[in-house]
């Protein structure tokens, strides 16, 4: 009303009609005219705010920035010394000469059956240890150069130590590490070479034979590297160390766990600036472009092994279960359970992560579009590992993965088999710990032994096949148990110089053949287990693309072999990679 009573006053006095309002009344008309389509938006504003938050959730909840997680992409080549790249990089290892000469020096390596057998005994006692004296002859007398300008140890009889002595004590060193040993060749497999498996036979494109890829080629490689960066007269001001086991195949422990102790006691913990060891093949095509993939970590390792042990007696007074029968319903129950004991996570902690974040903000890859857009949401977690779960081949990234490897029982059709045994492998993920996975295999087996009304017994590692377990018992035995290994960051100065010489040296022309180097993770395990307290960046990744050859090149399998160009990158590769860390600023 008092608004109405105004608005007249107003209109009368425009009329010439009564005197205008009072001034004070004139802007009161004024500041409602301004006030009221601000309180209108403030009640609009208000009203939808409160709507949006009782549908999606907290404030807190709100969309926000993706934030790129994918390391960055930097080209890192040598600067000093030019004249080493003019007469290595430009002519030397582009050579019909330098080629031939190193697929001789590679293929006399692998004649040499270095065969690293399970049951291996002591160094000093098993002979079959001795044939690794022949191969250290052959690299001493096939690089001569390098044997006269390194210091040389060895460490248990066959552990080779090379250290090139820096000028500049202050600087950290690199560790370069590989294996000398090979995987056995199964003599039923023999007829399925297509070349003997010593013969290190080159075929025009390949070197053939056990150890021709795994791991000779990175021994060879480096080995050759050297000996060029020695004929040019490189003096390193970063000390290098190259370390070679002789038991990665079938970890005894007296390889490369002592080069360890040994490095540790010389050195000190945490003295390395980074350790490069043997890895899956390096550089792969993936989701439409290049990447590189060095592995900042691995999974952890244990193996159970379930025995039964129950009366047993003449095949025509079965029982309704044997042990066979026992022993099968744990099997199942452990793979019905699976899912359920070791799920599918997508974290951070996981190098995998990573990976797929480079995939998903690459505008070059191939990825469908709800992983993409799953991948960069804050809370997508859950939605990528939906999509995930029937890739198996990405799907076993995040998750501990369980496999029944071995079942052994019964002698005799006519005979009840008193014992069962069985072993299962586990590749343990970093989002979980030994306790985990033990924990749950217990709750998981220990209903089934109760269900038979057994003993349920845990035992540790020293436990096996012929370890007396009483009658009438199920037991669960915990074997070469590791956790997994420590996730060396992507954030520091070693990743940016070790990912920077893999762009320098595997880049190549046209859109997405650049390489996109993301950490990764190692499903197997490398002799890296036993370095954990010398570094804080261990990486492990081979140095070649994968293109040079269709699958793994027979790595633990028949027909083993590597292309000679994957050879000579590899050489190429620890070349620069020498070079660009002696003058890293770390």
């Amino acid at each position: 009303m008092e608004e109405k009573k105004l608005r007249q006053e107003w209109d009368a006095s425009d009329r010439g009609g009564a005197s205008r309002p009072s001034r004070g009344l004139h802007w009161m008309l004024r500041v409602k005219q301004v006030l009221h389509p601000i309180c209108v938006l403030v009640l609009i504003l208000t009203t939808g705010y409160t709507f949006y938050n009782n549908h999606f959730g907290h404030s807190s909840n709100l969309p926000s920035k993706y934030v790129p997680q994918c390391p960055a992409q930097e080209v890192i080549s040598p600067k000093a010394h030019p004249s080493i790249t003019e007469r290595n990089v430009e002519r030397l290892f582009k050579s019909s000469e330098f080629k031939e000469l190193s697929i001789e020096r590679l293929s006399g390596a692998v004649k040499i059956p270095t065969e690293d057998f399970d049951d291996m005994g002591p160094v000093t006692e098993d002979k079959r240890w001795d044939v690794f004296f022949d191969l250290a002859q052959y690299f001493k007398d096939t690089f001569p150069l390098l044997h006269e300008k390194l210091e040389l140890e060895t460490v248990n009889v066959h552990g080779l130590l090379y250290t090139w002595r820096g000028s500049n004590s202050s600087l950290q060193p690199i560790l370069l590490t590989g294996h000398q040993d090979v995987v056995p060749i199964a003599e039923d497999t023999k007829p399925q070479w297509k070349n003997p498996p010593f013969s290190g036979y080159f075929d025009g494109t390949y070197i053939n034979g056990r150890g021709s890829h795994d791991c000779k080629n990175n021994l060879l490689a480096m080995f050759s590297a050297v000996t060029a960066l020695l004929e040019a007269g490189f003096q390193p001001q970063r000390t290098v160390v190259l370390g070679f086991g002789f038991d990665e195949e079938s970890p005894q422990g007296y390889g490369a766990l002592e080069i360890a102790k040994h490095l540790e006691n010389v050195w000190g913990q945490d003295s390395f600036a980074i350790i490069v060891d043997e890895g899956a093949i390096g550089i792969n095509k993936m989701y439409g472009r290049s990447f590189a993939n060095p592995q900042a970590s691995e999974k952890g390792y244990m193996d159970l092994l379930v025995r039964v042990h129950v009366p047993g007696g003449h095949s025509s007074m079965a029982p309704p279960h044997t042990s066979i029968g026992i022993l099968s319903e744990v099997v199942t129950v452990l793979e019905n359970e699976a899912r359920t004991n070791f799920p599918s996570r997508f974290t951070s902690n996981n190098p995998f992560y990573y990976q797929l974040h480079c995939a998903a903000e690459d505008p070059q890859t191939d990825i469908s579009a709800p992983l993409r857009k799953a991948i960069k949401k804050s809370d997508g977690s859950k939605e990528v590992v939906d999509l995930l779960s029937h890739d198996f081949a990405s799907d076993v990234y995040l998750r501990t993965s369980q496999a029944v490897t071995i079942f052994k029982s019964g002698s005799k059709a006519n005979v009840l088999p008193q014992f069962a045994e069985a072993l299962v492998n586990y590749r343990i993920s970093n989002e979980e710990t030994l306790l985990d996975v033990r924990s749950a295999l217990i709750d998981t087996v220990k209903p089934v032994a109760e269900k038979h009304n057994l003993e349920f017994v845990t035992r540790d590692e020293k436990d096996n096949a012929t370890a007396y377990l009483p009658e009438g018992t199920l037991s669960l035995s915990w074997w070469r148990s590791l956790e997994p290994s420590p996730v060396s960051t992507h954030k520091s100065n070693s990743w940016r110089y070790f990912s920077g010489v893999i762009k320098h040296v595997f880049d190549e022309p046209g859109d997405g053949n650049d390489v996109v180097v993301t950490p990764a993770l190692a499903q197997g395990n490398t002799d890296t287990k036993y370095f954990w307290n010398l570094s804080a960046q261990i990486y492990r990744f081979g140095p070649l693309r994968a293109w040079h050859d269709k699958g793994w090149g027979g790595l633990h399998d028949v027909n083993e072999r590597i292309s000679w160009d994957a050879h000579m990158e590899s050489i190429l590769f620890y070349h620069e990679f020498i070079r660009v860390f002696d003058e890293a600023d770390l």
